[in-house]
């Protein structure tokens, strides 16, 4: 809009317009300002809050303190108290054991003596009991002497039988042969029969198993059998047993084989 400068009410209402758009930019920045204020203030009285809850649990956690304060100043008085007592008490009973060692000190003294008197006496009183004892240790020794020296001999004793075990079990699984298949002796079956697969196959055809090298060592066997050609009887399973226990090497699973043949079980140690 376009106004004259000749016309005075024009220009008044111009100068009325451009204080109405001055004061509307007043008001507008007084709005800002005042929303900005308010922002401001309600941020303030937030921190101003918070401090206020701080301060309030701070204050109910001084007051928490003070009582757990007062609780323990009260239980270290109890304690204090207590402590004084059981000084008190602790000092009655020390005089109280002053006073009965002190009424007793000529008992005690009295039963040191009877008690020295009489360990006197139970030595004297032991002395021939201590001799016998002494005694009887040495006969201890002795029959413990003897026993390792029948030991000892027994041991050289079943070394010597063990070689005679051996050749015995070679004969009777020798007699097992021969009677198995039909023969007088084993000179027939020597004559009749090679060492080789022929009478492997034979005695397995009348049920007799053997494995070969238990069957070369009933055949020849010359080592085992001269060993025990010097002391030659009778001897139950037992010790034979004990012959093929103690055989090492490879002939053990062969004698083992013969002594199952013989005696129809495994030739173990009995416990």
């Amino acid at each position: 809009m376009v106004f004259s400068a000749s016309d005075p009410a024009q220009t008044r209402l111009a100068i009325s317009l451009e204080e109405n758009r001055t004061l509307k930019g007043r008001l507008e920045a007084n709005k800002n300002t005042a929303h900005a204020n308010a922002i401001q203030y309600h941020h303030r009285m937030s921190l101003i809050d918070q401090q206020l809850k701080d301060a309030l649990a701070l204050s109910r956690q001084a007051i928490a303190n003070v009582s757990r304060t007062a609780r323990l100043e009260e239980r270290l008085l109890v304690l204090k108290e207590d402590c004084a007592e059981s000084r008190s008490t602790v000092a009655s009973l020390k005089l109280e054991i002053k006073t009965l060692k002190e009424s007793h000190k000529s008992e005690v003294e009295d039963l040191t003596e009877r008690l020295e008197r009489e360990k006197v006496g139970r030595a004297a009183d032991s002395e021939p009991l201590l001799v016998r004892i002494h005694e009887l240790e040495e006969k201890v020794k002795e029959n413990n002497k003897m026993m390792k020296d029948n030991s000892d001999r027994l041991t050289h004793l079943t070394l010597m039988l063990q070689p005679l075990w051996r050749r015995m079990l070679l004969d009777a699984a020798r007699k097992k042969i021969y009677e198995a298949l039909q023969k007088c002796d084993w000179k027939e079956v020597r004559a009749e029969y090679s060492p080789d697969g022929q009478l492997l196959r034979q005695l397995q055809a009348k049920d007799v198993h053997l494995t070969r090298r238990a069957l070369e060592l009933i055949w020849d066997g010359k080592t085992f059998r001269a060993a025990g050609n010097d002391a030659a009887h009778d001897a139950p399973a037992a010790e034979v047993r004990l012959g093929v226990t103690s055989v090492g090497g490879s002939n053990r699973e062969a004698f083992d084989d013969i002594y199952i043949f013989v005696y129809g079980s495994a030739a173990e140690i009995e416990e």
